[in-house]
């Protein structure tokens, strides 16, 4: 088949799907080049399904497989995210999230987040945190590891270089270890904990 008959027939294929996406406020398949104006589905719907950014695409709540260089949520994500730029999700996300640059998550987190930097703002979030960077603005309940660590009340393990707690219910391995509540010194090398 040449490309004269087979670029018509795609995308034909491409507005049938884009005018059947857009007939429903839940969408089952999203592509955007840039939100808000160049993306199939509009941002103040929702996608459930997959949800495909070249650029940047923005979505209300996607539950699904998110894929593009920057992928934002405004309220919640559920399933795989996974961009070489940004993974950005303003309520809460239960999955995983892998960006290669920057994940966050203002809200409450369960499952595996990762980037270069990986952010977790919500009270209870859980889960397994592997970035070079990884806060957590709240309490966290899991693994931390990366080259700096830091949380506002962990709860289980922090693997690193540095690792901080202002409030620690485990134990920190790295060759500087802060917690604020030590049950031995605040400041420690190589091992510090709280039980």
């Amino acid at each position: 088949m040449t490309l004269r008959k087979t670029l018509p027939t795609l995308l034909s294929s491409l507005a049938i799907l884009a005018g059947a996406a857009t007939a429903k406020a839940e969408a089952v398949f999203q592509f955007g080049f840039f939100a808000p104006d160049l993306q199939l589905v509009d941002a103040s719907e929702d996608v459930k399904g997959l949800r495909i950014d070249f650029v940047y695409g923005e979505n209300r709540n996607v539950s699904g497989v998110d894929l593009g260089v920057v992928n934002s949520t405004t309220n919640d994500f559920v399933g795989l995210g996974w961009a070489p730029g940004a993974n950005l999700v303003g309520g809460s996300a239960k999955g995983v999230q892998w960006s290669w640059i920057y994940s966050h998550t203002a809200g409450e987190f369960t499952g595996w987040q990762s980037g270069l930097i990986a952010r977790v703002g919500g009270a209870d979030s859980a889960g397994l945190q592997s970035g070079w960077i990884n806060l957590a603005e709240s309490d966290f309940k899991g693994l931390q590891f990366g080259l700096f660590n830091k949380a506002v009340h962990a709860k289980g393990v922090q693997l690193g270089f540095v690792n901080w707690a202002d409030q620690l219910d485990g134990l920190q391995i790295g060759l500087v270890n802060y917690a604020e509540n030590g049950d031995l010194y605040k400041v420690l090398p190589i091992v510090n904990w709280h039980f």
